[in-house]
């Protein structure tokens, strides 16, 4: 295949190309901590969701794909093709809704593409610079992408814009020619489609919200990593993969401006910063869920005894309320883990009574204790309300009231929550979560030694020394 490009009269593909191959991918020392700082809050949610029954699920599937080579499965002493690494690895990274996120025409977890990048990296021996380098080079089109397109409006989910941003990131790190790049790209956006339907509230026979959100992510990802690995080899894609009548700009929202913004962008050389834009969660939950946390345990710290409130009152963003209250099947009562950590009352009953909220919160047994569920009807009370109606800029805000025994009202004010562009995350918020989440899995000892490990992913002659200390014997 030539390395030239020929004119496909797809604008949209040939930047993406141009951009997968020609942007400079070398982090300065502020940008190399920082994407190291993004990778640690990845594998902390990912690896303290490790015993999330959907992972079981994926690592029953993986023995279809087992091999005494190839990369590692995380948590366990197995190894896999790249592509079923990439699906399984992902799974326990959106368990808890707990990684990073950026929201604007559309939203999505860019970390999605971590697990299939370091799956790569693993099997081609890649240096921890251009693993980096390469995550950025996904950030920067990621962003850029979920500025100008809109899948939300049409139904669709986050992972059709995210496969194009991890394509490109994976393009680059294999080094793919132009020519090569521009063959991914084509095979996988017209080959993955993924509607939101996961987003629905409907509930399985168990009771869950579907277990596919999951994997939607990762499956994504997978078709990225996949569809580079075609190209790699020779095969081509769709010729007007973007512009084409029925290509992915017919069945998406956006506009001529949006669009000449996009290609400005993807045709500028200059330093990848956009990465700085992700924002984080402190707690697993939803993003919608961080700032009525936050409010709980403030308004809580003065009360004496929780459980003896006489009211506990939530002043919300409209979009909160819809997405954790108006939209779900019965938040007030919910059954399981994927119920209580979608249901705004119980996110903050559970921030009042515990003083925090944590993974173990959303266990079954806590879930449906009968007084806990009692007190959460009994005393909260969800008002949206228009003045805190700010989105993702603001932080999805919400103020919580707690009227105490005596009377005495507590306030917890409306804020930008931890991880917010307003509220940073620094070196200690990602060290403190990390062990926060993985240390119950994987002892002290080695939970520390990933921290290091990590912390040097910028100087490693190949990301092995990392992903050998992600094997354990939890299966």
């Amino acid at each position: 295949m030539s390395d030239a490009v020929y004119d496909r009269q797809d604008p949209l593909l040939e930047a993406l190309a141009a951009f997968a191959t020609e942007a400079p991918i070398q982090l300065d020392g502020a940008a190399t901590t920082q994407m190291e700082s993004i990778v640690m809050d990845a594998l902390a949610v990912a690896l303290g969701a490790l015993r999330h029954p959907a992972v079981a699920v994926a690592l029953r599937y993986s023995h279809n794909n087992a091999a005494d080579y190839g990369a590692t499965l995380w948590g366990t002493r197995l190894k896999a093709t790249v592509e079923t690494a990439t699906l399984v690895n992902g799974v326990p990274l959106r368990g808890y809704d707990y990684n990073d996120f950026y929201m604007s025409k559309s939203g999505g977890h860019p970390s999605d593409m971590i697990p299939g990048l370091l799956a790569l990296a693993e099997t081609r021996k890649i240096s921890g610079a251009k693993f980096l380098g390469s995550l950025a080079l996904g950030y920067e089109a990621t962003l850029n992408v979920l500025d100008a397109i809109d899948v939300d409006s049409k139904r669709w989910d986050y992972p059709n814009l995210l496969v194009i941003g991890a394509t490109v990131a994976a393009a680059r790190m294999l080094g793919l020619s132009k020519a090569q790049a521009a063959e991914a790209l084509a095979i996988a956006v017209i080959s993955h489609f993924a509607t939101d339907e996961v987003e629905s509230g409907d509930l399985n026979a168990r009771g869950d919200l579907t277990m596919w959100k999951r994997f939607n992510g990762s499956h994504g990802i997978r078709q990225a990593v996949y569809a580079v690995l075609l190209a790699e080899a020779g095969a081509e894609g769709a010729v007007r993969p973007f512009a084409g009548a029925s290509g992915f700009l017919s069945k998406v929202d956006t506009t001529s401006d949006l669009m000449a913004q996009l290609l400005e962008r993807l045709s500028g050389r200059a330093p990848l910063r956009r990465f700085n834009e992700t924002r984080f969660k402190r707690w697993p939950v939803g993003s919608r869920g961080q700032s009525a946390i936050q409010a709980a345990l403030q308004a809580r710290a003065g009360v004496a005894d929780v459980w003896k409130v006489r009211s506990i009152k939530v002043l919300c963003d409209t979009e909160v309320y819809d997405h954790l209250l108006g939209r779900r099947s019965d938040p007030w009562h919910p059954i399981s883990r994927e119920t209580a950590d979608h249901a705004l009352p119980y996110i903050v009953a559970t921030a009042v009574l515990d003083g925090g909220v944590h993974v173990d919160s959303f266990d079954v047994e806590v879930v449906t204790n009968a007084a806990r569920q009692a007190y959460m009807n009994e005393k909260v009370v969800v008002t949206a309300v228009p003045e805190l109606s700010k989105g993702a800029i603001g932080g999805f805000l919400a103020s919580v009231e707690i009227v105490d025994e005596y009377g005495n009202t507590h306030l917890g004010v409306a804020k930008s929550p931890p991880g917010h562009v307003d509220n940073p995350f620094v070196a200690d918020d990602f060290e403190a979560k990390f062990r926060e989440n993985v240390m119950p899995v994987f002892g002290a000892a080695q939970t520390e030694a990933l921290m290091v490990a990590i912390r040097s992913l910028g100087d490693m002659s190949d990301v092995t020394p990392l992903t050998t200390l992600l094997a354990h014997d939890l299966y």
